[in-house]
């Protein structure tokens, strides 16, 4: 059998051939100097990307006639839900009624440096009306502004804190009982007007209340009582002039608000038929 000579045309086929084909250059390789030259081109070019494609559209299913899907583009805005405010707010507190306040604002700020809202936000930010303290920490609370000699301030603004912020109830105590508080002046001397209360004849010429029982009675300054129902009295007197004087009638251990008013309507009347009996 002959021998088939390779020619060199031959020897470059088979070469060709036999040699594998180099990869595909991947798009990592096709970079250009200028990228290989700035390391940080690519991540910039993809950023501005991702910029110039976020919100600028928002593919949408639909259906054609035919009942195939298509995708439609549409704006991002068409589609998007609207922004639900999900920030917790704290509740702002109620507004204060004035006629709660045992005394101004101008009387407030002239004895404490402080008018009532300026208390309130102290008092607030200290947690007493959240944590619902009871009247000894809300006077504790308000010392800590004032100075030792202020104790009765202390407790004017802690009994004004408590009401407006539901606390207490407006005539309430410390202890839970309610308190009614009348007053009238007369314009007569201290002394006529307490032997009109403590003299028993005098007394019954005007004084439309039975039952009541007086209990104590310390010349020219006060007189303590009590109702058949608990219900305890203390006539106090104040010369307001030589020939006037105040008397404060305080009603207290009464059960509710309502028996305040009923207690401020009685006294109220009884003062008026005092003052018949004055003018008689």
């Amino acid at each position: 059998m002959a021998t088939r000579k390779r020619t060199p045309a031959t020897k470059r086929a088979t070469k060709k051939r036999a040699s594998p084909r180099p990869p595909a250059r991947t798009s990592a390789a096709k970079k250009t100097r200028a990228q290989r030259a700035a390391p940080g081109a690519g991540a910039k070019a993809a950023q501005k990307k991702h910029v110039a494609r976020k919100g600028a559209t928002t593919r949408v299913p639909s259906k054609t006639a035919a009942g195939r899907t298509k995708v439609a583009k549409a704006p991002r805005g068409a589609i998007a839900a609207p922004r639900v405010e999900t920030a917790r707010r704290l509740a702002e507190p109620p507004a204060a009624d004035a006629s709660l306040f045992p005394c101004g604002d101008e009387a407030l700020r002239a004895a404490t440096g402080k008018d009532w809202s300026e208390w309130f936000a102290m008092l607030d930010a200290a947690g007493a009306a959240a944590r619902r303290l009871d009247h000894q920490r809300v006077w504790d609370l308000a010392m800590q502004s004032l100075p030792e000699t202020a104790g009765w301030w202390g407790q004017m603004v802690s009994v004004g804190y408590e009401r407006a912020r539901g606390l207490r109830e407006k005539h309430e105590g410390c202890s839970g009982e309610f308190q009614a508080t009348s007053s009238k002046t007369f314009a007569v001397p201290l002394f006529a007007a307490f032997a009109a209360w403590a003299d028993a004849s005098l007394r019954g010429a005007w004084l439309d209340a039975p039952g009541l029982a007086f209990t104590k009675l310390n010349a020219g300054r006060n007189i303590r009582a009590r109702w058949p129902n608990g219900a305890l009295l203390d006539i106090r007197f104040n010369a307001t002039g030589p020939d006037k004087c105040q008397i404060v009638v305080d009603t207290m251990k009464l059960d509710d608000g309502e028996a305040v008013q009923q207690a401020k309507a009685f006294w109220q009347a009884q003062f008026e038929r005092l003052q018949q009996y004055f003018n008689a």
